[in-house]
């Protein structure tokens, strides 16, 4: 699930391919997962174990290999919605897994956390997969590195797990199917209008109109059929719960702010020409502060501290990793001085992300802890996507603005200007001759312009996420003497 995970735009610039495609193939893929959450705990209690991980496990190696073997972007689009199904059915049974062989107390928050750390550190590991696989290799043996990970877990599951269940064995039957396809309709056409909206110009072209129409009118009937059945596959008086709310709410903030990081890959690959290997080496950079903030964050909230304390702290550490970030967009920059930046940014998602996921879990009665985590999943899905719209837009838009203003400021008759331009002939006009040769220096002066505007947008992006972060921030902490004041002030009016 976690590949190519935050480095969309970064992957597509060094593949040559459109970063939509990426994000869309991940969406369809990240809403199939969603989808089969629904039918997760059913189908587990029907297989004993063992059966059920050979059995998701053998699919998801016959997908791969289908995905290998073509090269149509429809199928494999196909592929990758059927891929995101047995993704997490295949994943999903290690959790509880993981409790069982947990003896704390806590159980359930330490699987949580190693859970979250993969899934937060996986994108570096297996974009790592990819740079080894597609540089000494190509893209089919970058699939199959992925699926002999597979035969690996056969493996496993073969020598070391019993066919024992986990819980009473409960029949497949009356399951849902139809409200499954609703969802997964209504998710595919969602992502496909915030991910392709600004290349289609949004509503002024049929596509987007179309999809936006099509996933209102399916998450309308997946939401009609959940509640008119008998057995609803999702509860919505989870929606009355504060924890789920609030938590969803912060999650959706989260994604916005961490899905900034994009950029900074982009404009490594892009303007700063760093090769695509070593970007991928600076990412570990990241990795390590995620792991940092994860241990950190699960020690305070096994010592049960305030997760007011636990989130204000958190999105204080990702407004100031923004922060930091603004200073490092220009032309030389070096590793030492996005280094720092990059080590807090991770600290603050991996602070975050597991405490979120618990806070929205914790209050809820047990009967409803599989919705809420749906609905934690739900909320991921949408901000993942949103904060991908967001960026793009914002950062288009920006770019715009600034080449302009650049262009126009550009004072062609400056000696700095000239001796640029001179060097510019000189070095083409012996190959190409003086008339192409004035082309190419434009169209260098140009791209030059292009990265001075991606750079100075990029600060402008990256103080707006700072001043969002110190806002929540400001919010977590005065939120509960804010609310007991006004409750104080209402009591002689009631």
């Amino acid at each position: 699930m976690s590949l190519f995970h935050s480095n969309t735009a970064f992957t597509a610039s060094v593949l040559d391919i459109e970063a939509e495609d990426i994000q869309y193939f991940l969406s369809l893929m990240y809403g199939a997962i969603v989808v089969a959450l629904l039918l997760f705990q059913r189908l587990f209690s029907f297989f004993r174990v063992r059966t059920y991980i050979l059995l998701t496990c053998s699919l998801s190696i016959l997908i791969l290999l289908g995905i290998s073997l073509t090269r149509d972007p429809f199928l494999i689009g196909i592929l990758r919605v059927v891929e995101g199904i047995f993704c997490v059915l295949e994943g999903a049974c290690f959790l509880p897994l993981l409790m069982m062989q947990i003896r704390h107390a806590k159980s359930r928050t330490i699987a949580y956390f190693f859970l979250y750390t993969f899934m937060l550190t996986g994108s570096t590991l297996t974009t790592s997969l990819l740079k080894e696989s597609i540089m000494d290799y190509g893209w089919q043996d970058m699939i199959h590195v992925v699926l002999y990970w597979h035969l690996i877990v056969i493996a496993i599951a073969l020598l070391l797990l019993n066919n024992n269940r986990l819980g009473k064995k409960f029949p497949l039957y009356q399951l849902d199917l139809a409200s499954c396809l609703f969802l997964l309709i209504s998710l595919s056409c969602g992502a496909y209008v915030l991910i392709y909206g600004r290349k289609y110009y949004w509503f002024e072209h049929a596509n987007i109109t179309i999809n936006f129409a099509l996933s209102l009118i399916f998450g309308a009937l997946f939401m009609i059929k959940q509640k008119t059945v008998k057995r609803p596959l999702f509860h919505f008086e989870i929606l009355r719960y504060k924890n789920v709310i609030f938590g969803v709410t912060l999650f959706f903030l989260f994604y916005i702010i961490r899905s900034c990081l994009n950029n900074v890959y982009t404009v490594m690959a892009t303007v700063w020409k760093w090769p695509w290997h070593y970007i991928i080496d600076v990412q570990y950079i990241n990795v390590f502060g995620t792991i940092l903030g994860v241990g950190s964050s699960g020690f305070l909230l096994l010592r049960d501290v305030s997760p007011k304390y636990i989130f204000g702290f958190g999105f204080l550490i990702l407004a100031t990793s923004c922060f930091l970030f603004v200073p490092t967009f220009y032309p030389d920059t070096t590793i030492w001085a996005i280094g720092l930046p990059l080590f807090i940014q991770g600290i603050g998602q991996g602070w975050l992300f597991t405490p979120l996921v618990i806070y929205i879990l914790t209050g809820v009665e047990s009967h409803h802890v599989g919705n809420a985590g749906l609905m934690g999943t739900t909320a991921r899905f949408w901000s993942t996507n949103v904060g991908f719209s967001l960026i793009q837009n914002v950062s288009y838009v920006l770019n715009q603005k600034h080449y302009i203003q650049l262009e126009q400021t550009l004072n062609t008759s400056s000696p700095l200007t000239i001796n640029y331009w001179d060097t510019l002939m000189e070095k083409y006009a012996g190959i190409y001759g003086d008339q192409i040769a004035s082309r190419i220096a434009s169209k260098s002066i140009s791209g030059t312009l292009s990265q001075q505007a991606t750079l100075i947008s990029n600060m402008e992006i990256f103080t707006y996420l700072g001043i969002l972060g110190i806002l929540i921030t400001g919010l977590i902490f005065l939120f509960g003497p804010a609310k007991t004041l006004f409750m104080r002030l209402r009591i002689p009016y009631l």
